[in-house]
């Protein structure tokens, strides 16, 4: 069931035991299709055994679900990764790396949000990955101005975080 899914979104995923062993993965399925799947699970791996996020993500339980972004280097992109309970002592952990969770669909997120077209287009920037210096840059504007698009699209999408943004644009728009 795993390689299915992977092979339709080209997330990985992970089913791993609530002290974050992996117990099996979709990474072959990915890597047959030509993705970076080996990649995302080492550096999920080495960053959830090292990252404070883990305890959270391997903490989900019920219907809840968390989402950890996990910078690969400072100036590199993040790994964004999603928990849900599969069981009481199991978690399943899905993986994208940048741009494979942007949703890409700008007329999409303006209907959904009412956001402009600038803000919208901040968002998939950072569901790509982008930090906010490097969109600023990109879009010649100051990092004021950029910063002020994301407080004004976190208050529109009703969130107040990163994490929560990813989350709720994944539930809205995947």
């Amino acid at each position: 069931m795993l390689d299915c899914l992977s092979r339709l979104d080209g997330k990985l995923r992970v089913i791993a035991d609530r002290d974050g062993r992996v117990l099996t993965s979709s990474a072959e399925a990915l890597d047959d299709a030509g993705g970076n799947a080996a990649q995302m699970l080492e550096l999920a791996a080495m960053q959830l055994s090292l990252s404070d996020a883990a305890s959270r993500l391997l903490a989900v339980r019920g219907r809840d679900t968390a989402i950890a972004i996990v910078p690969s280097s400072p100036a590199g992109p993040s790994l964004i990764i999603r928990a849900a309970a599969v069981d009481a002592d199991h978690v399943c952990l899905v993986m994208a790396m940048p741009g494979q969770t942007a949703p890409g669909r700008i007329g999409e997120l303006q209907a959904l949000f009412a956001l402009t077209l600038s803000e919208a287009q901040i968002v998939v920037d950072l569901m790509r990955g982008l930090p906010p210096q490097v969109i600023a840059q990109n879009r010649s504007n100051s990092i004021h101005t950029i910063r002020a698009h994301i407080r004004q699209c976190h208050q529109k999408i009703g969130v107040s975080s990163r994490e929560e943004l990813f989350n709720r644009i994944a539930i809205a728009c995947i």
